[in-house]
């Protein structure tokens, strides 16, 4: 059974995953956010703050503007101050070059090139804010769709149920 904390947190998250990786809203983390915020993922590597974190986003959105991503195949599942979910989405480089990844740039504009890929994030809370965002994607995926790294060998995609 899930205590009351458990409940708001999974709100919480619920709301700025809706708005922040949904909708590309950076605004959100102004509201849901604590200031010490901390965003990381291995392609883009750490954020610290929230307003390196928004930045990161509307980067993003402009080298991808229909970049989105969604919760996928489980509900998200709170322990304490901390939830956690699985996730899809992705978006077509149709904006500006791009070069905050860990490995590689986009150094022309609209590419064309699309991704989507999936990964599962841990977000901790305290007193109703999010204090981090620690995620795994895949990076390697997306990665290989971009050109690059090396595609999958034959037999290797990755392919996703019931999106």
């Amino acid at each position: 059974m899930s205590t009351a904390e458990e409940k708001k947190n999974i709100e919480v998250v619920s709301e700025y995953f809706s708005e922040f990786w949904g909708k590309a809203n950076p605004e959100v983390v102004d509201k849901l956010c604590a200031d010490d915020f901390v965003f990381n993922y291995p392609m883009h590597g750490p954020r610290y703050g929230k307003a390196a974190t928004k930045k990161m986003l509307s980067e993003l959105k402009e080298a991808f503007p229909d970049i989105s991503f969604r919760v996928y195949q489980h509900p998200l599942i709170a322990s304490g101050p901390y939830v956690v979910g699985r996730w899809i989405g992705g978006g077509t480089h149709t904006g500006v070059a791009f070069n905050d990844l860990a490995v590689g740039a986009l150094n022309e504009p609209n590419t064309g090139k699309k991704i989507h890929f999936s990964g599962t994030t841990i977000f901790t809370l305290k007193d109703g804010l999010i204090v981090d965002e620690t995620g795994e994607e895949g990076a390697l995926t997306a990665l290989q769709q971009l050109g690059l790294v090396a595609p999958p060998n034959a037999g290797k995609e990755i392919k996703y149920l019931h999106e």
